[in-house]
This record gives structure tokens, C-alpha cells and sequence, in this order.
């Protein structure tokens, strides 16, 4: 018995879905165009961001942080007045990281 077709598939365009080539060319083409999507709309992590995580870390580490949030939010402000909105991130991010890390030691 024969399947049906699906109907959202034109009738000129079913003869070349038969071949393997062609799906796997709309597989890759799918595959692609996710990428592209997901390189479109994903958070970009620049230099100024990385700096700033490494002064976090780094400030962190050398014993600046004292057990408050809000140090951590001061601190990566003052750092980050007039350097780009990434860096400020960063130096969050960083801190965070370096914070979990020392809890890991203790």
C-alpha cells in the first residue's frame, strides 16, 4: 500500500526529495542557517568583556572581596566608568567565577 504524500510538499519538487544528495544538502542547509541564528543572537563575548572578567578575578583573588554583593557591584562599576558595558559585565562574571572557586578551597 502505498503512503500518502504530503501535501505541503509541491508535486514537481517530489521526484528530487527521492534523492539522497539533495537531503542531505537540506540537511547541511538547515544546520547552517541554525548556526547562523544562534551566532546572530547569542551574547558576544569581546576583549573589553574579557579584561574586565580578569580584573574581577584578579581582585577577588587578592582579597578584595568581603563577603558583600554589593562590593562586588561597586567595585566593578568604578572599574568600569569609562570603559564599554562589557567590561562592567565581565568584571562581574569574573568575580563570580573567582568567588565560587574560593569557596571550592575553604
Amino acid at each position: 500500500m502505498d503512503q500518502p504524500k504530503p501535501r505541503w510538499i509541491p508535486a514537481p519538487l517530489r521526484p528530487w526529495l527521492t534523492k539522497r544528495w539533495v537531503k542531505a544538502i537540506l540537511v547541511i542547509a538547515v544546520f547552517a542557517l541554525i548556526g547562523v541564528i544562534l551566532m546572530l543572537t547569542t551574547d558576544r563575548k569581546d576583549a573589553a568583556f574579557w579584561a574586565g572578567y580578569t580584573d574581577g578575578q584578579r581582585w577577588v583573588d587578592s582579597g578584595g572581596y568581603q563577603a558583600h554583593e554589593e562590593s562586588i557591584s561597586q567595585y566593578c562599576a568604578a572599574q568600569a566608568a569609562g570603559k564599554t558595558p562589557s567590561y562592567q559585565r565581565g568584571c562581574v562574571d569574573g568575580a563570580h567565577n573567582a568567588m565560587d572557586d574560593v569557596k571550592t578551597i575553604r
